[in-house]
């Protein structure tokens, strides 16, 4: 049987405090995924969901279906969900030609 020991020690509750917010800002600081892919070009920014929707003026639907179509590429990482800015513009530009 594995024994755990647990050792108590007498925190103020505004030590307490402080121990937990600087372990969960670490702990955000870990989960932060970059804004841009290596490149120099920053056309090749990565935009989220809500940017791309705000830059194309669509509905999360319609930027959904786009995806579903391949009109627009989505990238995903982890869980979330981006788009190349530079995919974007291109879609801009060839709608306004």
């Amino acid at each position: 049987m594995n024994m755990k020991s647990i050792n108590l020690i007498q925190l103020s509750i505004e030590d307490l405090g402080t121990i937990i917010r600087e372990a969960v800002a670490l702990e955000f600081q870990k989960l932060q995924i970059p804004k841009k892919v290596k490149s120099e070009d920053s056309n090749n920014d990565l935009l989220t969901r809500e940017e791309a929707k705000k830059l194309l003026r669509l509905s999360y639907t319609t930027l959904w279906k786009y995806n579903k179509d391949k009109v627009l590429k989505a990238k995903k990482i982890g869980s979330r969900v981006y788009y190349l800015k530079s995919e974007i513009m291109n879609l801009l530009n060839d709608k306004t030609a």
